[in-house]
């Protein structure tokens, strides 16, 4: 497939020269961002409630459904199950949909609570942008949330400037695009208000003729950038694929954008040979997440150079700093499970090299054996660490140059390569200061009261919990208190999370009867937890990461004869409430 990808660099070249003549189609990964599930997300989540009436269990039974454990046991049910589609068609959507709610009117209100109190991210803000600057004209989308009027009524203080149409009027996209009243929204499948919502089978395959044609016609005029969308719907692809008339369509090329770990849909893959193939310009464009892109893009344009994107609205009353030295008690305030990070790493070292993605990063300084934090940008490869390190893992990979390169605030609002270094950093130099070792669970990271040496706080933590582990089940299963910890970037700045657990050790050889004995013992152990229980266990978790005390601690990794990584931490969780 390597031949259908084009490089980035060129692709922003490209984009500059055509920008307004390239329209836009956003999929459900472009929302993800903004905590909207995508179709990947709900279709579990439909798995999940038809599994859960079936077999009359409680919410809590499978609530985690990013574990791969709890997604096996879910899909075996439905493998064994007969008229159920094959598990990763393109199918399953629609099907888990319809059998969920069977009737329009509870899908429409799943939609509605799926959208609310989403806000749009920045990518949604960049776009809006590049539309106030005529840098985009025409956007498409197959969601149906309204973050793209939302971004666009934050960035021009108005969205009357936008002609938004969905199947309810699809009359109006086509006299806007013939009267070129940009910029233009058109929403494919609906609007979640819409009374035409249509998201099964049946009504995909009944789509409204006359929005699909205005999708063709704006196809065999304009370009299209298509990001977030998988392609997994007929109706979509087959006015993509007419649009391509014979090469005469898509006079400014269709760049299809992909994350890097990321496997197109075989249908997509054909959709772009054919492209070419008819003498279109049309390739993938790999590139991070949607927020990724259009950070990169903007970055890029000289028509915005500097520009600045608060993600938070301004018309709104901001949070504002608590003393909590001297709080009265009249006041009800929130503690909260968030820890201030004051300081943090601005410069990582560059190193321009021939390597692939982040995976390929982490398997080369596995194989090497090395202790360097790196991570995988655009650029090259971001590192904390001794240069000399640095030269002997990747010496194998042609290294061409050595140089620094700054972390932005901008870079850490989302999930970017230098997000990923600052936490993997971050959550390196805890392990090291208070003893206990960090544990994985896919994209979760845990530290385990079992795992390690505590440096502080073991007695407290197990005054607090009752017991810090054991086993079950006739000690087939092991247990432990854990403490879940995470990065987030809120009010312009770096913040560690966390979240007391009770992890229990299972696999796919662990006798079914023996998991709902440990699951039912994690719910008992939990569910007993009130305010002040918990309080108890979030204040000996915080004691046990980052010690006694309220002064500001700093931890770190060492750089040696290259670059570094320390943080400033302050040990006080945050506190919400209401100021006079």
């Amino acid at each position: 497939m390597d031949e259908l990808v084009l490089d980035f660099p060129v692709f922003l070249r490209k984009f500059e020269q055509r920008a307004s003549g390239l329209m836009w189609l956003l999929g459900a990964g472009a929302s993800r961002a903004s905590g909207i599930k995508t179709a990947g997300d709900m279709i579990w989540d439909f798995k999940a409630r038809i599994f859960r009436s079936a077999k009359n269990v409680s919410a809590s039974a499978v609530s985690d459904l990013g574990d791969e454990r709890v997604r096996q046991a879910l899909q075996q049910h439905f493998n064994d199950a007969r008229g159920y589609p094959v598990y990763g068609s393109e199918e399953e959507y629609a099907h888990f949909f319809e059998e969920t709610y069977p009737d329009p009117k509870d899908r429409r209100s799943y939609i509605d609570a799926s959208m609310r109190g989403a806000k749009p991210s920045y990518g949604h803000l960049a776009l809006a942008h590049l539309l106030r600057r005529d840098l985009a004209r025409i956007i498409w989308t197959t969601n149906f949330d309204r973050l793209v009027e939302d971004a666009v009524a934050q960035v021009m203080e108005t969205s009357s400037i936008l002609t938004s149409s969905d199947l309810g009027e699809p009359d109006k996209m086509a006299r806007a695009f013939a009267e070129q009243q940009w910029p233009l929204y058109g929403k494919i499948h609906g609007d979640f208000h819409s009374v035409a919502l249509k998201n099964t089978t049946e009504e995909l395959a009944s789509q409204d003729a006359a929005m699909r044609r205005v999708l063709l016609d704006t196809c065999r005029n304009q370009g299209l950038i298509i990001c977030g969308y998988s392609g997994r719907d007929e109706s979509v692809m087959s006015v993509l694929t007419e649009a391509l008339n014979d090469g005469a369509g898509f006079p400014n090329g269709i760049f299809w954008v992909t994350r890097q770990q990321d496997s197109p849909y075989s249908g997509v893959i054909e959709f772009i040979r054919a492209a070419q193939s008819m003498g279109i310009d049309a390739s993938f464009v790999c590139s991070g997440s949607f927020d990724e892109l259009l950070s990169d893009v903007l970055r890029y344009l000289p028509q915005t150079e500097g520009l600045s994107i608060d993600l938070d609205d301004k018309k709104k009353i901001r949070p504002r700093p608590i003393d909590i030295s001297d709080r009265s008690t009249a006041v009800p305030f929130v503690r909260t499970n968030a820890i201030p990070i004051v300081e943090y790493p601005r410069t990582a070292r560059l190193i321009e090299c021939e390597i692939g993605g982040g995976k390929e990063v982490r398997e080369k300084i596995k194989e090497m054996r090395s202790t360097l934090m790196a991570s995988r940008i655009k650029k090259g490869v971001i590192a904390f660490g001794d240069d000399g390190e640095i030269k002997r893992v990747f010496s194998g990979n042609n290294i061409r140059k050595l140089d620094t390169h700054g972390i932005l605030d901008d870079r850490l609002r989302f999930e970017s390569g230098e997000r990923t270094l600052i936490r993997d950093a971050l959550f390196r130099a805890l392990a090291n200061h208070c003893g206990l070792d960090t544990h994985r669970r896919g994209a979760r990271t845990f530290f385990r009261s079992d795992m390690g040496n505590f440096n502080f706080a073991r007695e407290k933590l197990q005054k607090a919990t009752g017991g810090l582990g054991g086993t079950l089940a006739n000690g087939n299963i092991v247990w432990a208190e854990a403490c879940e910890v995470r990065l987030d970037f809120k009010l312009d700045g770096l913040w560690l999370l966390i979240n007391p657990q009770v992890l229990i050790d299972t696999d796919d050889s662990t006798n079914s009867d023996d998991v709902q004995i440990a699951r039912d013992f994690v719910r008992e152990r939990r569910v007993k937890r009130y305010n002040k229980q918990f309080n108890d266990i979030l204040d000996a978790w915080v004691h046990v990461i980052l010690g006694h005390g309220a002064e500001p601690i700093s931890v770190g990794i060492e750089g040696g004869t290259g670059i570094g990584a320390r943080f400033e931490i302050v040990p006080v969780t945050g506190f919400s409430g209401v100021s006079a």
